[in-house]
């Protein structure tokens, strides 16, 4: 099993997001745990390892296509952990409850990852959006 460095497991992680999630499995420990606040009422403590930074993904596709995640600032890596600042941009394909854009309308928004890595594996994630952003564009307030 080849070990990535924090900067190659950003960079693969940004594939997960643009191309294809499947790279998760050789850069995820099974045991992963994700960190995210959500309104949702969904929890990230059930699934672990790749299915849960997959989840993460599946959920950011959902109401959008041609969705693309673009690196703004790093990865910076010190030690064993990894973080970026990166922005989402995607079209809105209708669905969301309570949003009042139009379908096709171009959003985006922006965020804050951080991993902590340990034998070339993500054994956390860490979130931070702007959701708000994302909101106030789609019309939910």
């Amino acid at each position: 099993m080849r070990v990535y460095d924090g900067k190659q497991i950003y960079e693969l992680w940004v594939k997960a997001w643009n191309e294809d999630v499947s790279v998760l499995d050789e850069i995820t420990a099974s045991d992963c745990t994700v960190h995210q606040a959500r309104t949702d009422g969904k929890t990230s403590d059930k699934i672990k390892g790749s299915e849960a930074l997959k989840g993460i993904i599946k959920d950011g596709h959902a109401y959008f296509d041609n969705v693309k995640m673009l690196v703004e600032v790093g990865p910076i890596v010190d030690k064993s952990y990894v973080s970026a600042r990166w922005k989402f941009i995607g079209s809105y394909k209708g669905g969301m409850q309570g949003a009042k854009a139009e379908i096709g309308e171009e959003v985006s928004f922006n965020g804050m990852d951080m991993f902590y890595v340990n034998d070339g594996l993500i054994k956390e994630y860490w979130v931070s959006s702007d959701g708000i952003s994302l909101m106030e564009q789609l019309g939910i307030f």
